[in-house]
């Protein structure tokens, strides 16, 4: 009762696995089994099975490694084997992240098969009260169960048999505006002017200025910063991969690589700071002049700066001067609000952020479109005025 055969990994490269009988259980009575994957040849995989079931004989087996193979865990482990070659590193950690943090803990130690439509139903239900992604997780236990059942170990997915639960919005709730206002941001400006170093001004002025993302600015070279044509080429995102280490990857849609242009008072503090940063780097030993990658942002050993620091930086700001808070994305919010108040063409503004298509702008900014439509009677009668 054993079985030996190859398969396909994601990237295409074939490999061996096997499934054997052991014995009987003498505490459960049931069946014990094992399955192992990724060997690169029937040989190993042949001779792998052979030692596990000495090693059973022997009573050298953990508890643990007894288990039929089919534990979600186990089949999670021969998933994201797979799922790393398919996309980005960060997308990667952060996807891992979620299964570790959410998914595992309720079903890790579960065999698939005893996993119900009920048992993933109450997950999801419980979790839409705590968890603000909790659709996501029905997507990642549904990965699992198909890949379960791509090996032949189950022959249903219950999270596709689900039904997903309604948010409930608090009657009570007061929806925050993630966004300032023209007068909020003028302030909040001026006193990182005034009280913070003046690359986190800039940095923020730079922020409000392209509406760019955070990575984006973060990972900005100065090689892609067009004094003569007032504006920035984003080509590039700064993203967190493995073991937490910071690196360029592309940008978040193929819609994110563009040109953005710059008001001229941006342009001028982009040159002033290019000259004060290479007055501060080469007191630390680093010609920016010979790097012709040379961050627009960088810390004292002219690498990344982290992900989180902007934040911490604003907190500055905002917890001095008590200033209201938003977070570093609404920043980029606040840049859409303003122009789309101003009367720029959602199209423009869509183009300008790099979203992918002008109805992901509309419903995003749907807040200022509702504000407008309210002003057309009066831009109507005022046009048949004149």
């Amino acid at each position: 009762m054993a079985t030996i055969k190859q398969y396909s990994k994601k990237d295409g490269t074939k490999r061996w696995m096997f499934k054997t009988y052991l014995g009987i259980n003498s505490v459960t009575g049931k069946q014990d089994t094992a399955m192992r994957r990724n060997f690169a040849t029937r040989r190993e995989a042949k001779a792998a099975m052979e030692r596990v079931k000495v090693q059973y004989q022997n009573g050298e087996l953990a508890c643990q490694q007894q288990s039929n193979g089919d534990l979600f865990q186990e089949v999670f482990d021969l998933w994201k084997e797979n799922y790393e070659y398919t996309v980005k590193e960060s997308t990667f950690v952060k996807t891992v992240e979620q299964f570790k943090v959410h998914v595992l803990p309720e079903f890790g130690h579960k065999s698939m098969s005893s996993i119900t439509v009920a048992d993933v139903q109450k997950f999801i239900n419980r979790k839409a009260k705590t968890y603000v992604k909790f659709r996501d997780l029905k997507i990642d236990i549904a990965r699992i169960f198909e890949y379960a059942i791509t090996l032949g170990i189950v022959d249903s997915n219950p999270a596709e048999k689900i039904s997903i639960p309604r948010k409930v919005e608090k009657i009570d709730k007061v929806e925050r505006k993630n966004y300032y206002s023209r007068d909020e941001l003028k302030e909040f400006l001026k006193l990182c002017y005034e009280q913070q170093p003046f690359h986190i001004f800039m940095f923020f002025q730079l922020l409000s200025a392209s509406g760019c993302r955070r990575g984006e600015i973060l990972a900005l070279e100065w090689c892609n910063v067009d004094f003569e044509n007032q504006c920035i080429h984003i080509k590039q995102n700064l993203a967190r991969g493995k073991d937490r280490r910071l690196y360029l990857d592309y940008p978040k849609t193929r819609h994110s690589k563009r040109t953005i242009s710059l008001d001229l008072e941006t342009m001028k503090y982009l040159d002033q700071w290019r000259s004060l940063q290479r007055q501060e780097m080469l007191k630390l030993g680093f010609n920016t002049l010979s790097n012709k990658n040379q961050l627009v942002f960088a810390n004292q050993n002219n690498s990344f700066i982290q992900l989180s620091k902007p934040r911490t930086w604003m907190l500055q700001n905002v917890k001095k001067n008590n200033l209201r808070e938003i977070t570093v994305h609404g920043f980029r919010h606040t840049h859409a609000t303003l122009l789309l108040e101003a009367g720029v063409a959602p199209k423009v503004i869509s183009e300008r952020l790099g979203h992918a298509s002008i109805q992901i702008t509309l419903d995003l900014y749907s807040h200022v479109t509702e504000k407008m439509e309210t002003e057309v009677p009066n831009v109507f009668a005022k046009v048949m005025r004149e």
